[in-house]
């Protein structure tokens, strides 16, 4: 019997992360740098598949930063350590090129992951080594930059990802308990030279902070560990709260969720700044910071009634139009695509997936378009639309231009060409979450038709 043997909390952890799913139903894809954790990791699978669910789905993804020169013989030892364990391997190589006030531990994260998480699907489960003794490292960084709640919550063993979750089933243990393993077993692993490099915040606290911790408060790392375990739970009540006040303080416009100012103002600032954080969350943006939220709220909601402020986060800007908020993406050009007819689908995606509708056929109701068996059902852009097309939409009076209608529906200048027109055999209908317009009676039969954002 092996003393130092994990594979039984290993097994009972990975069933504790997978819920109500079946292991032989998920597959596994396991980030293998090729040092001990990962080397430990991928050995516990490999033993998982033999002695307990041998259905199990398993394979490896090893990412070259290239940053060594030594990258090309980890990736050579990678791969045979996969061979011997019959495990499936895969080898990506990211360029990293350095970015003004990004560290280039960030910026190798970031790729490292977006190549992860390629191509998984609602299926898959992306699987990282890391453990208790990152968790204290993680702790005592975000103390570093003096980060609040989110940041004290450390690494979360689970989270979900845009396709699948990303598990961690190893930060119960320590990292000593890893190499006891790793000897027991007689497991090879590399050394990253990097890693003793303590010009690097993360290297500097393993290697000089940790030791003299462990050494005065020998339990310090399942201490802390404990106290992330605590933030998390805490964090979670945060986002019920906040969810509740979102519900309130937004409204969905074109297929994304705007927040309304006077709504904001009637909240406390702590409740105002957890549903910013959570908006930012919901959008799969990183959380603005205290400095940032307080620059939101002086430089922009209390900005001047004609001006129109703006603020560039990573990826998006934050923008004001009448009372609203608005997180807004670099914009497609509609008029790059050409208008699409719809043949039955249940989805069309539109403008590389920004716009989203939905049909379904329905019986005679409210809000549903009548369409002949044999009509033409085309979904345009304003760029498609004659310059002075005019409509008259249900419960308003006189006929007015579409560009007339999206400013009086308070349309924002940036999303009007990304609003999806529908003209049934030629003649607009609908322009789809703003307006529908009147159309002529019929006595034929007809098929009902209702269209929404997905």
């Amino acid at each position: 019997m092996i003393k130092n043997d994990l594979l039984a909390a290993f097994t009972k952890e990975i069933i504790d992360l997978c819920g109500s799913s079946a292991l032989s139903e998920i597959d596994f894809h396991i980030a293998l740098s090729g040092g001990l954790d990962s080397v430990v990791l991928l050995h516990l699978f490999a033993r998982l598949r033999e002695e307990i669910e041998p259905n199990l789905t398993i394979s490896a993804h090893h990412i070259n930063h290239g940053l060594s020169d030594n990258a090309s013989s980890w990736s050579d030892f990678c791969s045979q350590l996969c061979n011997g364990l019959t495990i499936a391997f895969t080898c990506s190589s990211v360029n990293l090129v350095k970015q003004s006030r990004t560290s280039l531990e960030a910026l190798a994260r970031d790729k490292r992951y977006a190549c992860l998480t390629k191509g998984l699907s609602a299926n898959s489960y992306l699987v990282s080594a890391h453990h208790q003794d990152d968790q204290l490292e993680t702790v005592l960084l975000a103390l570093k930059r003096g980060a609040g709640n989110t940041g004290l919550q450390g690494i979360r063993s689970k989270q979900k990802l845009k396709s699948g979750h990303l598990i961690r089933p190893l930060l119960n243990s320590s990292r000593q308990q890893l190499e006891s393993y790793a000897h027991d077993f007689n497991l090879h692993w590399i050394e990253d030279e990097s890693n003793r490099d303590q010009v690097f915040d993360r290297n500097y606290i393993r290697h000089t902070i940790s030791p003299l911790l462990k050494a005065r408060w020998p339990a310090i790392a399942k201490t802390v560990a404990r106290s992330a375990s605590i933030c998390q739970e805490q964090q979670q009540l945060l986002d019920e709260i906040a969810q509740s006040d979102f519900t309130v303080c937004s409204f969905y416009l074109l297929n994304q969720n705007v927040l309304i100012i006077s709504k904001l103002k009637a909240l406390s600032i702590a409740r105002r700044n957890n549903v910013l954080r959570y908006w930012f969350k919901k959008n799969n943006l990183n959380y603005p910071s205290s400095k940032q939220l307080l620059s939101v709220w002086t430089d922009m909601v209390l900005a001047s009634d004609h001006a129109s402020p703006k603020m560039q986060f990573k990826g998006v800007t934050l923008r004001r139009y009448r009372e609203h908020l608005y997180l807004v993406e670099d914009q497609l050009v509609a008029d790059f695509y050409e208008p699409v007819i719809w043949t039955g689908e249940p989805q069309i995606n539109l403008l590389d997936g920004r716009v989203k509708l939905c049909f379904q056929l329905v019986e005679e109701q409210k809000g549903a378009l009548s369409i002949q068996p044999n009509s033409e059902v085309k979904i345009c852009f304003r760029q498609h639309l004659p310059a002075k097309l005019s409509c008259t939409p249900i419960g308003r009076s006189g006929s007015r231009s579409v560009k007339k209608l999206l400013h009086e529906y308070h349309v924002p200048p940036w999303l009007r060409d990304l609003v999806p027109f529908i003209l049934i055999d030629g003649k607009l209908q609908e322009a789809v979450g703003l307006w529908q317009c009147l159309a002529s009676p019929t006595d034929e039969h007809c098929d009902y038709l209702t269209i929404s954002f997905a």
